[in-house]
């Protein structure tokens, strides 16, 4: 091979090796133009509104939830998912940890009591409660101690959300209202609430006619009158309109307090504390009408707190310098209006600190009890205490209308305690709310009782025949479910009295009820039927006398017609059904057969 053919070689093996090996990479360029947009994708799902409850995109009414009429957000009381927060804390008071009596309630600002969020409370005291992120006011109570609210208080995300509350007791000796009372005995508060005890004083709040069980007022406040006609041989009208000084209440703004308006009647308490009076001043739910109430006294005082409230104390210069609400004729200060559980059992703070008893079957209050600088504030009232008008005791002797009349002969007191007096009657009928005199069955002409002490041994403890915690009046009405306030049966009556066989009666009485004769409508609260012919005046409260005297010589009334005497004599007990009236029986009988006739067959 010849030079130039080895160099030939040379050079092309070398081009081959440069041949196969990659240079280095160079920059990038520049982007290119962007693309044509691709064509558009299918339409997603539509999300639900918080405030469309079910689903349907459409703001139905019922959605409304805030009812300002407009369907949006502010209906939106549900959270949506995965955004509560979770708030705990514990509750308790200067001696250590509480229990699960405590209720713990949250609620966002701006809201009210029907927004309340409810916590959930453990034995311990200790809570857990979810909530949104937000302020809220914050509550804490527990029966026998102080509320406790904080506001507000804010949750927050990513916050530590927790809350104690510590509670002050309510002191020793002092109320807590039936419903905190309601919170353990929640049965008996439940029947309770819906009979006719609590309901006796009514506070008008914020210009609303108060609520009641099975009566409303309703347009009532509107036929409130007064004549302003005097009496004659009697008071001048004193001023015009009503007899109060501020004059015909109008609207419920104008009313403090209203009395009674469970059954019977509604009286109505101006806004200085005076008790409207006039010609047409009290309703009458029996007949729809209104009548008169102490016409032409002017600026009647309201002092009936010893019976219509609970925790009353009678107004003192130096005892008590004070009226309820701060009202001119309000004649005491008390706790709750109307007669509750605190009132027939004695104050409760000590009872719910599980601190003490509480009184099951009270017994009436002495007259040193009453005396006492505080009055027997706290202290539980027997029945017989204020189901009496002769037997009351009141500001600031204390000392009854029996009382006086026993000091006045120098008898002997009859009584088993110092409850009770004669039976007060007025215009033909015994006065309302007197059952307990009535059982205690004292004669006016001479003092003396005529019951035995086993007949007040049973008699006379009003829980024999009553539930104080149930109605009586409205046991049978349909809307009523609490417990029956009385068994008026003739088989309750033969519990007792086993040899009155309603079987063995004469003739046609055989269908007839113990309670009719034995209690007739003899006394009055609001409304009567006028006597005709032979016929008595019919009143609407039963008697509690029982005993029957059908010796037609035997007067129901004394002479002044003041008091009656404590048995039901014929008119009652027979001629409310067999009377020559125009509403009496097919058969009326006279006085000779009414005296000589045997009731009860099987006794002699």
């Amino acid at each position: 091979m010849d030079r130039i053919t080895h160099r030939l070689l040379l050079v092309a093996v070398g081009a081959i090796l440069l041949a196969g090996c990659d240079g280095d990479n160079g920059r990038n360029g520049a982007d290119g133009a962007a693309g044509a947009d691709g064509a558009a994708g299918p339409a997603g799902t539509d999300g639900s509104s918080c405030w469309d409850l079910n689903q349907n995109g459409v703001a139905d009414p019922g959605e409304d939830l805030n009812g300002d009429g407009v369907v949006d957000t502010l209906d939106c009381r549900e959270p949506l998912p995965g955004t509560q927060l979770l708030v705990s804390g514990d509750v308790s008071t200067a001696a250590g940890p509480l229990d699960r009596f405590v209720s713990v309630y949250f609620i966002p600002a701006g809201g009210i009591l029907a927004d309340a969020i409810d916590a959930d409370v453990e034995n311990d005291g200790s809570y857990t409660v979810d909530l949104d992120e937000g302020d809220f006011a914050a509550y804490a109570s527990r029966p026998g101690y102080e509320n406790v609210m904080v506001d507000p208080f804010a949750v927050v995300d990513g916050g530590a959300n927790t809350l104690d509350f510590v509670l002050p007791e309510v002191a020793d000796g002092e109320f807590i209202s039936s419903e905190d009372c309601g919170v353990c005995h929640t049965v008996e508060y439940a029947s309770f609430a819906q009979s006719g005890h609590p309901f006796k004083l009514s506070k008008v709040v914020n210009g609303e006619q108060p609520i009641y069980p099975f009566t409303t007022l309703t347009g009532i406040l509107q036929r409130v009158f007064d004549d302003d006609a005097d009496i004659p041989g009697g008071d001048a009208d004193p001023v015009v309109g009503t007899d109060n000084g501020l004059g015909t209440p109008t609207t419920w703004d104008q009313v403090s307090y209203v009395i009674g308006g469970y059954f019977w009647k509604a009286r109505f308490v101006d806004a200085a504390g005076a008790i409207v009076t006039g010609s047409n001043v009290q309703y009458n739910f029996a007949t729809d009408a209104m009548s008169g109430y102490h016409n032409n006294e002017q600026d009647k005082p309201y002092n009936c707190g010893n019976c219509h409230t609970t925790g009353w104390r009678h107004q003192d210069d130096v005892l008590n310098d004070n009226r309820q609400d701060g009202l001119a004729f309000m004649d005491g200060t008390f706790f709750e209006g109307g007669v509750h559980c605190e009132a027939c059992h004695s104050a409760g703070s000590q009872h719910a600190k599980f601190r003490g008893g509480i009184v099951r079957d009270a017994q009436p209050r002495t007259l040193v009890e009453l005396m006492a600088p505080d009055a027997g504030y706290g202290l539980a009232i027997a029945c017989g205490e204020c189901h009496t008008r002769d037997g009351e005791r009141d500001y600031s002797s204390y000392m009854s209308g029996y009382d006086n009349a026993l000091v006045a002969a120098g008898a002997t007191d009859p009584r088993p305690n110092e409850m009770g007096g004669r039976i007060a009657a007025s215009g033909g009928l015994i006065k309302h709310h007197e059952q307990y005199d009535e059982i205690l069955g004292i004669d006016p002409d001479t003092l003396d009782t005529v019951r035995s002490g086993g007949f007040m041994g049973t008699h006379g403890d009003c829980n024999t025949c009553h539930n104080p915690h149930g109605s009586s009046v409205n046991a049978s009405n349909p809307l009523y479910t609490g417990m029956p306030g009385v068994d008026a049966s003739n088989e309750a009556c033969m519990g007792c009295h086993s040899d009155y066989d309603p079987g063995l009666r004469a003739g046609g009485m055989m269908t007839l009820d113990c309670v009719d004769c034995h209690m007739p409508d003899l006394a009055k609260s609001a409304t009567l039927v006028a006597a005709e012919a032979d016929r008595p005046a019919v009143g609407d409260v039963a008697s509690h006398i029982f005993k029957i005297d059908l010796d037609s010589t035997a007067p129901q009334f004394t002479a002044s017609g003041g008091f009656a005497y404590p048995a039901i004599d014929e008119s009652w007990a027979c001629r409310t059904c067999h009377n020559s009236s125009s509403t009496g029986a097919v058969f009326p009988v006279s006085d000779v057969v009414i005296d000589n006739f045997t009731m009860h067959n099987n006794l002699p």
